[in-house]
């Protein structure tokens, strides 16, 4: 079976906001708690 791999590069799922600089940040994905949330069976590779 082949493996699907997911590049995250930051984004809308993944911004942080911080409310005293105002700025928006990356801290960590959330990609792999939302694919299990959906019960995902496939064979998911997150770089």
């Amino acid at each position: 079976m082949n493996k699907i791999q997911i590049f995250v590069t930051g984004g809308t799922f993944d911004k942080t906001y911080n409310y005293i600089s105002g700025k928006m940040y990356f801290e960590k994905t959330h990609i792999p708690k939302m694919l299990e949330r959906a019960q995902c069976k496939l064979d998911i590779d997150i770089k």
